[in-house]
C-alpha cells in the first residue's frame, strides 16, 4: 500500500442550519472551523468540521468537479 496523502477531504457543517460544505485540509492539522456564507440562512455563519470523508471515491461527481479533486 502506498504512502498516505498530505491532505484530507473533510465535510464542514453549518452550526445553525447544518448546510454541508466540502473542505480540504492538511492531515496533521487540527479540526477546522471557519466563517462562510450559508445559503440556507442567507448570511455568514460558523461552519465546523463534522466528519472526514474517507476517500475521494466517496465524493459525488459534482463535488469532485467543483473542487478539482481527481
Amino acid at each position: 500500500m502506498g504512502a498516505k496523502s498530505k491532505y484530507v477531504v473533510v465535510l464542514l457543517s453549518s452550526v445553525i442550519t447544518g448546510s454541508p460544505r466540502v473542505w480540504v485540509r492538511e492531515r496533521a492539522a487540527e479540526k477546522f472551523a471557519g466563517v462562510f456564507f450559508d445559503p440556507a440562512l442567507g448570511r455568514d455563519c460558523l461552519f465546523e468540521e463534522s466528519k472526514r470523508i474517507k476517500g475521494k471515491t466517496d465524493l459525488p461527481k459534482r463535488i469532485k468537479e467543483l473542487y478539482n479533486v481527481t
